[in-house]
């Protein structure tokens, strides 16, 4: 959501990141006279609290630095700014509160090993000595020669800094990707500070802020750990049970067979011999074979686990292939129009936010599924009306995927070009608006439905003449869902007729990435608005720059 311009997360680069922490380094070393290596090492100690840093060097400020050891030691080996050689051997390094001397080699094994086991209670790197307390600040590692030290070094103090300000900064989750997402935390709402706010790094990964998973809205976080932990995996198990074994007429063991096409009767454990097609044992069938396959009637639980993970599994791929169709569009359909019909940048970022709002979609409705699940086992008079709404959210994105063809084919084909940038970026705005009232809709859970339906009445839902009947007050909420979004297409068609030469996208969240990850390989230039995820909040001022 946009508060007066502004947006609740910004994408950093670890260069910004850094910056951040230097500059309460700095802070901390200017306003007591320390070094910034001692400065470093007391806001690693007291977990970068600058403020509690400030109280404890202005209340006695000798008494810290003794507590965290950073009292110098003046000896001998230590005139040459403790680092000495010997002939045939390398420098020997030792920090400026102690007189113990190691080789770089010990050094790096010393770091190596320290921490790569780091924990949150092992804050500070000490002298390898194991009877020493003396910490390992950047001045001692500045001594050593060997880069891939220093970096190793470097990460582990920006590390320490971002886990002690993890609430408000975060590495992003995906493998490789360097950026980190930062809260501002002053522009949220009241009613948004609880919610699971989905956030999307410039690399294109979307995630949750609250859990760091995939952004699964409109399920809750814990609902989407429990579905990744073990409720996926049981119905994935459950449906090849059910396809490749049977239970035995003896003891109710499943019985997987052979691989053998031949073979016609199965022993159990229970060594109960039985057919596979039939389940009548070899005395039984005579020696003759032309039996009949007996089929079991699955229970409702089982014929709506494989319905949830046929259709999870259905949603996924249909998201994967929008992740597809995205870097599709960028690497071969952007420069097309930019070369055969002339577009500018501002038709260019329409077609890679409509594209980008599929994704977002679809990652929706492949949550909605999960969220069907949950709501089913729970409260399953709900469960007619979350397939309805998914219906009609699905039904609103393939409109807007035909849209975006469509237009790209007149301009690609025909040349025909006008308005195109006016008439996607309406479909997006729709879009983006349902969708943001779709996962509103699913996560306020719809209080006035009440559970009270029987298994007749259940076995009844499937019949579309008995639903409103059943549950007047789901007509009524339906009626005002589709009431809302209308008004809202209304609402923003007057507005474009009066704005109509003002670019304006607004979508399911008020944060939308703007570029994909191929186009966003380098850091984004100073002071450019960071682009953010498209279904948290809404509705939304128009956004700007697009």
């Amino acid at each position: 959501m946009e508060t007066d311009g502004q947006r609740v997360y910004s994408v950093l680069t670890t260069n910004e990141v850094g910056e951040k922490m230097t500059s309460e380094i700095n802070q901390i070393s200017e306003v007591f006279l320390l070094s910034k290596s001692d400065a470093t090492l007391i806001l690693i100690s007291l977990r970068w609290n600058s403020f509690k840093a400030s109280d404890l060097l202005g209340d006695d400020k000798e008494k810290l630095l003794s507590d965290l050891g950073l009292v110098k030691v003046f000896s001998s080996c230590q005139e040459s700014d403790s680092v000495s050689s010997f002939a045939g051997h390398e420098n020997l390094v030792s920090t400026p509160f102690c007189s113990h001397e190691f080789s770089e080699t010990c050094w790096k094994s010393h770091l190596n090993n320290l921490l790569e086991r780091k924990t949150e209670e092992e804050e500070r790197v000490l002298c390898p000595n194991p009877d020493c307390v003396a910490p390992v600040g950047p001045d001692t590692i500045e001594k050593l020669t060997e880069p891939a030290v220093k970096m190793m070094y470097d990460r582990y103090v920006l590390g320490s800094f971002v886990e002690a300000n993890k609430e408000s900064i975060k590495w992003c989750p995906a493998p490789g990707c360097e950026y980190a997402i930062e809260l501002h935390e002053d522009l949220l709402e009241d009613d948004e500070s609880s919610l699971d706010l989905g956030v999307v790094c410039l690399c294109g990964h979307t995630f949750c802020w609250s859990c760091t998973l995939e952004s699964h809205r409109p399920v809750t976080c814990k609902d989407a750990s429990v579905w990744f932990s073990s409720t996926l995996d049981t119905l994935k198990s459950n449906a090849w049970l059910l396809e490749n074994t049977k239970r035995c007429p003896n003891c109710n063991c499943h019985v997987q067979r052979t691989d053998d096409p031949v073979l016609r009767m199965i022993t159990c454990i229970c060594s109960c011999s039985f057919c596979w097609r039939c389940f009548r044992s070899e005395e039984e069938h005579n020696g003759k074979w032309n039996c009949v396959e007996f089929s079991f009637q699955l229970s409702m639980r089982q014929v709506d686990d494989s319905r949830y993970l046929r259709l999870w599994e259905t949603c996924l791929e249909e998201y994967e292939n929008s992740k597809s169709d995205l870097k599709a569009i960028e690497e071969n359909g952007v420069p097309r129009l930019t070369d055969n019909c002339n577009f500018n940048e501002r038709d260019v970022d329409a077609v890679k936010e409509a594209t980008l709002l599929m994704v977002q979609c679809r990652l929706v409705l492949k949550w909605s599924c999960a969220y069907e699940y949950f709501i089913a086992m729970y409260q399953s008079a709900k469960t007619q009306y979350v397939k309805h709404l998914r219906g009609e959210a699905t039904k609103t994105l393939l409109r807007h995927i035909a849209t975006q063809e469509e237009l790209m084919n007149k301009a690609l084909t025909s040349g025909y070009f006008s308005s195109f940038k006016v008439k996607l970026s309406d479909s997006s705005t729709i879009t983006g608006n349902y969708f943001h009232e779709y996962v509103k809709t699913l996560e306020s859970g719809f209080p006035e439905i009440q559970n009270l339906v029987t298994e007749d009445t259940q076995q009844r839902h499937n019949s579309s003449s008995h639903f409103t009947s059943l549950h007047p007050q789901l007509h009524h909420h339906r009626s005002s869902f589709t009431d809302h979004v209308t008004d809202l297409e209304a609402d923003h068609k007057t507005k474009e007729r009066r704005e109509r030469s003002s670019p304006a996208l607004i979508l399911i969240a008020p944060q939308l990435v703007t570029c994909s990850p191929s186009l966003a390989d380098v850091a984004p230039p100073e002071n450019q608005e960071t682009p953010q995820l498209a279904f948290d909040q809404g509705p939304h001022p128009r956004m700007k720059n697009c």
